[in-house]
């Protein structure tokens, strides 16, 4: 009997899966619901519960997952027999395009308070964003799209804002950006994926 064929047959790939596009930063108080199933893609869903959009960004919105790890040897053995993760953080991070004291505020710790004082005679109305280290804990959710065109949703229940931001005041005809660097603050398994396949079947 004849065995297999010796020529090497690549496994076949799914270029449906190679994704590209933006991602939707959205924030909110910690306990924030998330939208409903069907409205994980309708930002009008989300606005409506209580979470704000970061607005444009100078390029985009990355999450870096960064484990640090411990090998466990035996002399029996040249490589590890296990590896074991002793810390992990998740960062989302990306430069605010739209200067607003809300996004200032947020990329400066979120700790700070904006006073809105309404004009009046004598009283030009302003706004007053006074700034603290204590800084506030927030949520966050990060929407792209899939590979069918649905919504696919990284949800983090708790994260800080507490990275370095630097600002240029430039003559240069350059936008001016605030750096936002969300830590995760929960557990890891509380964060979670959900990916929309199909819709729902009535």
């Amino acid at each position: 009997m004849a065995g297999p064929p010796l020529v090497y047959t690549p496994p076949n790939y799914t270029t449906q899966n190679v994704l590209y596009g933006v991602g939707i930063l959205f924030t909110a108080t910690p306990g924030t619901a998330l939208p409903s199933d069907q409205n994980l893609g309708v930002a009008s869903a989300w606005t409506g519960l209580g979470w704000a959009y970061v607005g444009a960004t100078e390029a985009g919105v990355t999450v870096t997952f960064n484990p640090s790890t411990q090998d466990i040897n035996i002399e029996e053995q040249p490589t590890p027999v296990a590896v074991i993760v002793s810390t992990a953080t998740l960062q989302v991070t990306c430069s605010l395009s739209e200067e607003t004291l809300t996004n200032v505020n947020m990329a400066w710790g979120n700790g700070g308070a904006i006073a809105v004082t309404p004009a009046g005679a004598g009283q030009p109305g302003k706004s007053v964003l006074t700034l603290s280290t204590n800084f506030a804990s927030m949520a966050a959710a990060v929407i792209g799209k899939n590979q069918s065109g649905f919504a696919r949703v990284l949800s983090i229940p708790t994260v800080m804002s507490a990275g370095q931001v630097q600002t240029a005041y430039r003559r240069a005809a350059q936008q001016r950006l605030y750096p936002l660097t969300l830590n995760a603050t929960c557990p890891f398994n509380q964060i979670s994926w959900t990916d929309l396949t199909a819709i729902a079947t009535s």
